[in-house]
């Protein structure tokens, strides 16, 4: 009684503000797709990074530490914040791999995140990995509305059924604010079968969008979609015309989307309307732990959050998207917590080992993406090495472009350059496709990147077609009330097959023509294998088999077979003066330079 007494006497009581009426200030700090950037790291910023403020001067760049700095000095300056992510906080960097996802869910809870939606790549390693992860160290609720979980097989079984929340409600000093979480659907082929190993199934967004709204908002003032589903989709929640004047808009009543999935930053924010006479404001902030997104609103707190008309809204809001850089000091918790795993990381991996030097004259580098829309100099190196694999030997080979992540900058290659361009653990899977298979899946990588302004999503080896991005294209359906503008046409196995002019056609009698009866040996990556980025023609076909050998493991072998750096080469990057020539430095490694799978016209873009 006497210790009940004193506890008692401990306990401060503090009625809660009325805010009815005035305008309250409250301050989004937003992350997504950090993809496992604990550590600082470094890459070349492209010129939309440099636009956001992530300067070449300032790298290495990201880092969890830094984030906790930049977090915790926002909080100070705001007396009501919430910090929310929009997933994909695994996956895409060393340790990830060897510590499956303990240090993001330690660090995270540490650094002070109040809530995150659950992304794609959280499930990587399967929802077992997933639920023991935030079980025994996630300090923050994770969110998706829109995810039915199946019943454990053993009821005695803990789930993500028992953690995983549709929406969270935070009290911020007397503010309430509903948080919806919408996990992506997309890039997880697998959850629309039943029983399926995730032990989950969809939900529709929309549907699952309104029926949160319609409980949370009279009860709320501020209702915020936490979003892992991508820019289109987000905006499809909260589009202002729909084709029935009667249907519910699924984000009226939303004020807020904070997204993720694509890694895009969306600076200044998009602004929709709603029929309600409001308004959402949506927005993206990077990736890679590249940026912070502070969204600082000034919420008019109404009377009767039931009615649109006297509801609480969002009256201003201003934006900044902050570089995560070096001129962000550490927090020193957040960096003694870290230290063990990077040291564990650097012990086992030589991260800074130098294995290449990358030499285009001129100073280029080699990129992903070609100014041509069609096959990339990367791109083809990433196909080639996958074709050739030792194991492997196929007559073609075929990536999706969004795979290759990073282009190869001028100077040395490292093995943390190699983790940027593939930052998740893709493996080579070989199978056998019809002329007609391939046909298939050629047309929709050809209307994929139709509406992709004809820039190639795929990289290939082995074979060439024509890319027609709008044209007469044969009708695969004609029952469908659908006929196709953009499709695949004049497709070759073979190599050089346009002699060495990348915009020409088919050189006649150089190459074989593939045709719908003959059977091919194809290598793919395990992705697109199994449906993913809608590629399903792969996904139908049984004949795949996985070999477990990594697109990364691959191109390092692939590289290391080129011819080594002459004396007369000069490490540019060197500070000494004069500059060393790479071998004196780098010891006799391979140089990459223009002509190593360069653009020949593998994809050629057309409009017919």
């Amino acid at each position: 009684m006497v210790l009940a007494a004193s506890l008692a006497a401990c306990t401060v009581e503090r009625e809660q503000p009325k805010l009815v009426g005035q305008d309250i200030h409250l301050t989004l700090i937003h992350t997504s797709d950090i993809h496992s950037r604990l550590f600082p790291y470094f890459f070349v910023p492209n010129t939309f990074d440099q636009a956001y403020g992530l300067l070449p001067a300032n790298g290495p760049f990201g880092g969890l530490a830094r984030i906790a700095t930049i977090a915790k000095n926002i909080r100070k300056t705001s007396n009501r914040s919430l910090w929310l992510d929009s997933g994909d906080c695994f996956q895409g960097a060393p340790v990830f791999n060897q510590f499956k996802g303990e240090a993001e869910m330690r660090a995270l809870s540490l650094a002070g995140l109040d809530g995150a939606v659950i992304g794609n790549h959280e499930f990587d390693l399967g929802s077992l990995n997933l639920y023991k992860q935030s079980r025994e160290w996630g300090q923050f609720p994770l969110l998706a509305a829109n995810y039915l979980f199946d019943d454990p097989a053993n009821p005695q079984d803990g789930s993500l059924r028992d953690i995983v929340r549709p929406y969270q409600i935070y009290d911020v000093d007397g503010l309430k604010v509903g948080v919806i979480g919408l996990g992506n659907t997309s890039s997880l082929t697998g959850i629309f079968e039943g029983g399926n190993s995730l032990g989950f199934r969809p939900r529709d967004q929309n549907q699952v969008t309104e029926e949160y709204v319609r409980l949370l908002r009279p009860i709320c003032d501020v209702v915020i979609v936490v979003s892992h589903l991508g820019l289109d989709e987000d905006e499809g929640l909260s589009a202002d015309q729909v084709p029935d004047e009667n249907t519910a808009l699924p984000a009226n009543g939303v004020d807020v989307i904070l997204g993720g999935h694509l890694h895009i930053v969306t600076n200044p924010p998009k602004i929709v309307p709603n029929s309600d006479g409001h308004q959402t404001v949506l927005v993206h902030s990077g990736a890679f732990a590249k940026y912070v997104g502070r969204l600082d609103l000034v919420v008019h707190v109404g009377e009767d959050n039931s009615d649109p008309a006297k509801r609480s809204s969002v009256k201003a809001f201003s934006y900044v998207n902050i570089p995560v850089d070096s001129k962000v000091p550490d927090d020193p918790e957040v960096a003694n917590l870290l230290w063990p795993y990077s040291v564990a990381v650097n012990r086992d991996i030589d991260l800074n080992g130098v294995f290449a030097y990358v030499n285009p004259p001129g100073g280029a580098k080699i990129t992903r993406n070609d100014t041509s829309g069609g096959d990339s100099q990367l791109g083809n190196m990433v196909a080639r090495s996958m074709q050739v694999q030792s194991g492997v030997e196929a007559e073609f080979a075929l990536t999706n472009t969004l795979g290759v992540r990073a282009d190869f900058e001028q100077g040395p290659l490292t093995v943390e350059q190699m983790f940027n361009v593939f930052p998740f653990e893709n493996s080579i899977t070989v199978m056998y496709l019809s002329g007609s298979e391939i046909q298939e899946t050629l047309d929709f990588v050809a209307r994929k990147s139709a509406d992709r302004g004809c820039r190639t999503q795929a990289q290939v080896a082995g074979i060439y077609f024509d890319m027609v991005c709008k044209g007469s294209c044969p009708d695969p359906d004609p029952n469908d009330n659908y006929t196709p503008i953009a499709c695949a046409k004049n497709i070759y196995l073979g190599e050089d097959c346009r002699s060495g002019v990348p915009d020409g056609p088919i050189t006649p009698g150089k190459c074989r023509p593939v045709v719908p009866t003959g059977l091919y040996r194809v290598a793919v990556n395990d992705y697109i294998a199994n449906g993913g980025s809608g590629f399903s023609a792969l996904k139908r076909n049984t004949s795949k088999q996985n070999t477990g050998i990594s697109l990364r493991d691959s191109l390092t072998v692939f590289l290391n077979k080129q011819t080594a750096c002459t004396s007369s080469v000069i490490d540019t990057t060197d500070t000494q003066t004069p500059q060393r020539p790479v071998i004196e430095r780098w010891g006799a490694v391979p140089c990459l330079d223009d002509q190593v799978e360069k653009h020949d016209g593998r994809i050629r873009p057309v409009f017919e």
